[in-house]
């Protein structure tokens, strides 16, 4: 799914009064950004009138559906996060329900952009104070959404995988910075300066050179990972690594099995071991087949402008750039733990200092078709380690 994988816009100030509100920090420090709908989102918060001078929201949008006949893409189920971090300097928030004013936009704004069904956590305090769903699993069945609900990750998928390299790296069997051949020793690229000097961060920051939404295609084939990884020697770069960022799947693909090579185990089970497991997230998975659940939502898209049921998008193969599934409880664990600086009740799941290296600025990158408002020509846009801003 091209776009963010995971993140968000570090608003400075949201006021409730009639005065502009203040557009994102360029560049701003530690930031969980998103892909979709946070124009609309960041327009809520405002009207909420919530006031912090602070926050960090973030939007992922799953079970995104490209049909070739149509010449956008399409945003039919959505899981949303809105993570509002007060800092102790923050002014009294305003006599009327913040969490109410957001309800009712959600309500809204589900009928505004032919959205079957979404699920919404809001984190204050280091607790979440909203977690709830709105609109049906499935447009031709009844089935409301609710927390637990379980929605197709998508691109939020390279969060979790950079998430699981970085547990590898904290145990000192993974380097950032280290060529991966080191670790994945079958891997060839298209040239020997690719073979000898890519590394994870290369990977995980979209810097490899390969060119951007290209050779998703290669799950599709019936090729299993080690067949992938062979061919991958045959994909040409568009630019040399570290030059131009590139949105690549595949570059995320290798990341999840040199993370998966140096822990000895797949990519799958690292996930699971090391991020479901820890942080209680018991309704997560990786695969598409986790989707086939009671508590699931339908893949739709829009056809001639009418919301229908597709079959969902099946990567599993190269499932660390986007096979991944969640619930909006679940995802809210994801979020706290990284403003806890790596904590999950008491225990330690990644060293502060790692969690200020995935939000560390690792690649910049001009603004595309992908990147919609507030992100402009003026605030910049980079690449963290599985995340963006």
């Amino acid at each position: 799914m091209p776009g963010i994988p995971l993140g968000c816009n570090e608003i400075e100030t949201i006021k409730s009064d009639a005065k502009p509100y203040r557009t994102p920090k360029a560049l701003g420090a530690k930031s969980l950004c998103c892909v979709s709908t946070r124009k609309a989102l960041l327009g809520a918060l405002k009207n909420s009138g919530l006031r912090t001078l602070r926050r960090y929201v973030c939007v992922s949008a799953t079970t995104k559906i490209n049909i070739t006949v149509m010449r956008s893409f399409v945003f039919t189920s959505l899981l949303m996060l809105a993570l509002l971090v007060p800092q102790q300097s923050a002014p009294a928030a305003p006599a009327n329900d913040p969490i109410e004013n957001l309800d009712a936009f959600i309500t809204r704004a589900l009928k505004e952009y032919q959205v079957p069904g979404a699920a919404v956590a809001v984190v204050r305090d280091g607790k979440p104070v909203l977690l709830k769903g709105y609109g049906v699993r499935d447009v031709t069945k009844s089935g409301a959404v609710d927390e637990n609900t379980i929605f197709q990750l998508a691109s939020v998928t390279k969060t979790l995988t950079a998430v699981v390299a970085a547990t590898v790296v904290d145990e000192g069997k993974l380097d950032w910075d280290t060529p991966i051949f080191n670790y994945l020793p079958d891997f060839v690229g298209y040239d020997p300066y690719m073979t000898r000097y890519l590394t994870e961060r290369d990977l995980l920051a979209q810097r490899t050179g390969w060119p951007a939404y290209t050779g998703d295609q290669l799950d599709s084939f019936g090729y299993d990972r080690a067949e992938i990884l062979r061919r991958l020697r045959f994909f040409k770069p568009r630019y040399s690594l570290r030059e131009v960022a590139q949105y690549s799947n595949p570059g995320f693909f290798v990341a999840g099995e040199v993370a998966a090579a140096a822990s000895q185990q797949s990519w799958n089970d690292l996930v699971e071991n090391r991020l479901f497991k820890p942080l209680e997230m018991s309704r997560s998975g990786t695969q598409t087949k986790d989707l086939q659940n009671a508590n699931a939502t339908a893949a739709h898209a829009l056809v001639d402008g009418k919301e229908v049921v597709v079959e969902p998008t099946k990567l599993d193969t190269t499932g660390a750039a986007g096979s991944a599934t969640s619930t909006a409880a679940d995802m809210s664990k994801l979020m706290l733990m990284f403003l806890n600086r790596g904590t999950h009740n008491g225990k330690q799941i990644l060293k502060p200092e790692t969690v200020e290296e995935i939000f560390k600025r690792s690649m910049v990158s001009k603004i595309d078709f992908s990147d919609l408002p507030p992100i402009s020509d003026k605030t910049g846009f980079y690449y963290g380690l599985g995340v963006g801003s």
